[in-house]
């Protein structure tokens, strides 16, 4: 699989989504509240930071699933987008390292989330149960063995399964600002020790790394995807940034891919790498 294939469509997600999505994201939020009472400063900014792009997801799914599909959500806490998507009658399931942080608010919205550390744990559903599986600003916290995590995503989907991924862009304008001038690799999440300090006071891990484009569609091409379509998302700030970002949707800080599921590819001995492609020039 290559990211300069024709077969992959390439879009930039509008500026704003629809007050509809914004609005239930909103009354989603006022609904929750953490078991912990220390975690509500994070729910609080988390809330802030992630609306729109929270109202963006919700339009993404609407796109490409039905709502009778039945889908599987990888790490549903803080319980915003979960809690959207119940609300819009889609048939969910999800799972999370430690559930129990929002047990109230999970039930009060009659959500169904399993507890499940899916980097070392299978999750706990038999093999081609789902047809779409949700990886949503998840991959670039793993730190133990990414590939075991997303094998079991591809495990658990029927034939054809779809995989909707959305992480952080490194080679995105802010991403390519922090490395030059900050001497950071990262376009999202700062702090290499803070970023490590959240298993202790979120009890999820923070960023390990961010990936480019092809970096994560490599990836999932090894494990056994085929990449659809690359959505370009975020950078609608004000400034010079937004307007460089809006003109070039590459260098948005965020990406969606979606991918569907095929059988893995292997290594072939002797096998010449990958040339550059146009992407990553």
């Amino acid at each position: 699989m290559s990211m300069s294939s024709g077969a992959v469509l390439r879009e930039a997600e509008p500026r704003l989504p629809p007050e509809r999505n914004l609005d239930l994201i909103d009354e989603i939020a006022t609904r929750i509240r953490p078991d912990d009472p220390g975690l509500e400063e994070w729910l609080s900014r988390y809330y802030r930071q992630h609306r729109q792009r929270l109202a963006s997801d919700l339009c993404i799914v609407e796109q490409h699933l039905e709502p009778e599909s039945r889908i599987l959500e990888y790490g549903a806490i803080p319980l915003l987008l979960t809690g959207a998507l119940r609300e819009l009658g889609y048939n969910l399931s999800a799972v999370d390292i430690s559930p129990e942080r929002f047990a109230g608010p999970i039930a009060a919205l009659g959500l169904d989330i399993t507890r499940c550390d899916v980097e070392i744990e299978p999750v706990p559903f038999a093999a081609e149960t789902f047809d779409a599986v949700l990886f949503n600003e998840l991959f670039e916290h793993l730190r133990i063995d990414p590939i075991f995590t997303l094998a079991e995503a591809r495990r658990v989907l029927k034939p054809n399964g779809s995989l909707l991924l959305s992480t952080p862009n490194l080679r995105s304008l802010r991403g390519i600002r922090n490395l030059l001038l900050h001497n950071q690799g990262h376009a999202a999440s700062a702090g290499v020790y803070e970023q490590y300090e959240k298993l202790e006071t979120l009890g999820h891990m923070g960023h390990v790394r961010e990936y480019t484009t092809r970096e994560v569609s490599d990836f999932l091409a090894r494990v056994g995807f085929r990449v659809d379509k690359l959505i370009f998302r975020g950078g609608h700030g004000r400034g010079a940034v937004g307007l460089v970002e809006r003109l070039m949707p590459s260098l948005r800080p965020f990406f969606t891919l979606r991918a569907t599921k095929t059988e893995p590819q292997t290594s072939i001995p002797g096998a010449e790498p990958p040339s550059p492609r146009s992407e990553d020039r």
